[in-house]
């Protein structure tokens, strides 16, 4: 077999292993929680907070969340939405794949009332 032969066997075999090998599925789950006020969602593609303003009553609306690192150590935050009613805001994390991540959606009341909040909702990273 020639050179050029050759070259175009190890090429054809080259890509042969690359198709048949492909790339790993992507295994995240998406959710959403929402309140009267505050809509918020967890897009596992890229592990981004979205939260919506759905009223106009003036109050804040956020996303609290709750995350436990692999060394078993618990991040907590929140993102509160700067803008008002319609607006929509996106935060990005970077949690380790296959990860559950605890969120929620949220109103901020007056310092005098507790916060509205959706119960907890659960996505993976």
């Amino acid at each position: 077999m020639n050179r050029v032969g050759k070259l175009g066997v190890v090429a054809a075999a080259a890509t042969a292993t690359i198709l048949a090998t492909g790339t790993s599925a992507y295994a995240g789950t998406d959710a959403s929680s929402s309140v009267t006020g505050s809509s918020s969602r967890f897009i596992s593609y890229g592990d981004k907070f979205e939260n919506c303003d759905t009223s106009s009553d003036g109050l804040i609306s956020y996303v609290a969340f709750e995350y436990v690192r692999i060394d078993g150590s618990l991040q907590t935050g929140s993102h509160y939405n700067p803008g008002s009613s319609g607006d929509c805001s996106q935060w990005d994390h970077d949690f380790g794949e296959g990860r559950t991540v605890r969120f929620r959606s949220c109103v901020d009341q007056p310092a005098w009332a507790t916060d509205t909040c959706d119960r907890w909702r659960s996505g993976v990273a």
